[in-house]
């Protein structure tokens, strides 16, 4: 294949779409768009489709599960369709991918300046875990080979939420999360809106009463480190530390897991350094396996538009 080629590459995100030109790695007139989720993708690429006349791909991902060459976004009414793409666009080599899945094509190149190392462990293979924060709960991992990763996309989100202790606010919280989704699945409640759910479940159990958005939420817990948006934000990161490690295991992540997402990168900083790692750290069983795996946060929010741009055939 030709790296050289030019491409239109574009994320589509819960709320904003990322789009630009690449030429092999390079991605240049990058734009950040935010959309309603009345917006028509063909719509919101159209601009960018006109002004470069010299196209030869289409390297398109989004926030959703791939289901006969489209993908409906989480959370939102837009769908991707390859097929309308290709027509609309008069280029046949249209590729979409999940989001997490895009994203793990970077992962085998990525900068050492593009993530922050919460847990230095040892990489002991090339197998990596991708786990993406925000509007969902993006799941997917990559096998570097000497020539080419294979990528091994899934929906991994939607896996049972992580055990948490007895006689904790987390299990009183979850408990009272339950009795209005018998499954809880973990995208349910490690995402934005699963943030809006854990703090009503907080304000319940208080006898408080208050509806915030995951926004408003994020907002307040940076002004105020003693209220119920702060203690909601905690409780998000404990379940994301424990679901990492989980993850870890299922990919047999021992190069490294890597944390991604517009949600994360609000929050990590206003939480203890420690409240992430002690949650990822094991005990008992394959203690010695978890907690040697490097756990990165990724500072970059390009990374899904730059693993569009180095997909290989």
């Amino acid at each position: 294949m030709n790296n050289q080629l030019k491409k239109l590459v574009a994320d589509f995100g819960g709320t904003h779409l990322r789009i630009g030109i690449s030429n092999g790695l390079e991605i240049n007139n990058i734009s950040k768009i935010r959309y309603d989720n009345e917006a028509s993708s063909i719509k919101l690429i159209s601009n960018y489709i006109n002004d470069f006349k010299d196209i030869d791909q289409i390297r398109i991902c989004a926030a959703g599960p791939i289901e006969n060459e489209k993908i409906e976004i989480t959370n939102s009414n837009l769908v991707i369709s390859k097929k309308e793409i290709s027509e609309f666009s008069k280029i046949d080599d249209v590729v979409i991918f999940n989001d997490a899945e895009a994203a793990c094509n970077y992962l085998p190149v990525i900068k050492k300046e593009s993530y922050k190392t919460v847990n230095y462990g040892k990489s002991l293979n090339n197998n990596f875990a991708y786990i993406a924060l925000g509007t969902g709960l993006g799941v997917s991992g990559v096998q570097k080979l000497k020539n080419k990763s294979v990528v091994f996309s899934g929906e991994g989100g939607y896996c049972h939420i992580p055990y948490t202790e007895n006689d904790t606010i987390s299990r009183d919280v979850i408990n009272i999360i339950q009795d209005d989704y018998p499954r809880i699945s973990s995208e349910r409640l490690i995402s934005g809106p699963g943030l809006s759910l854990i703090f009503k479940a907080l304000c319940l159990l208080k006898d408080y009463k208050s509806n915030l958005s995951s926004e408003e939420i994020v907002l307040n817990a940076v002004k105020n480190k003693k209220g119920f948006e702060y203690d909601a934000c905690k409780i998000l990161f404990e379940l994301l530390g424990k679901f990492s490690a989980s993850i870890a295991l299922v990919y047999g992540a021992r190069g490294g897991v890597f944390l991604s997402g517009g949600l994360l990168e609000r929050l990590f900083p206003i939480l203890p350094n420690d409240l992430l790692l002690k949650n990822f750290l094991i005990n008992g069983r394959m203690q010695e396996y978890v907690n040697n795996i490097p756990l990165h946060i990724i500072n970059d929010d390009l990374v899904s538009l730059k693993g569009c741009a180095a997909y290989q055939e």
